[in-house]
């Protein structure tokens, strides 16, 4: 009966710290890359409608809003991006 409960405690905990490691790689992941993937998808679409529509359309500024909200992402997940890339010209609320 002991070995029996030994074994499913040794099994539970294995399994917690199994499931607890997966999630904790989920969750931390590489936060760098996916801040910097969002923001170079920002900066590609505000070129392509600045291109398009102007710098001054309000399209470019619903892009450039939306590079703000991921910048936003990018500090409270404590990312740095390169700041010479990305918060330069039109890629800022003036």
């Amino acid at each position: 009966m002991k070995n029996k409960q030994a074994l499913r405690l040794a099994v539970g905990a294995i399994l917690a710290i199994a499931f607890t490691m997966g999630a904790a790689r989920v969750t931390l992941g590489d936060v760098k890359d996916d801040c910097h993937r969002k923001l170079e998808a920002d900066r590609a679409r505000i070129d392509r409608d600045s291109a398009k529509y102007g710098n001054d359309s309000p399209k470019v500024g619903h892009d450039v809003e939306r590079m703000d909200a991921d910048r936003q992402w990018c500090r409270d997940h404590h990312a740095d991006w390169d700041h010479t890339r990305f918060d330069v010209g039109i890629y800022v609320r003036h």
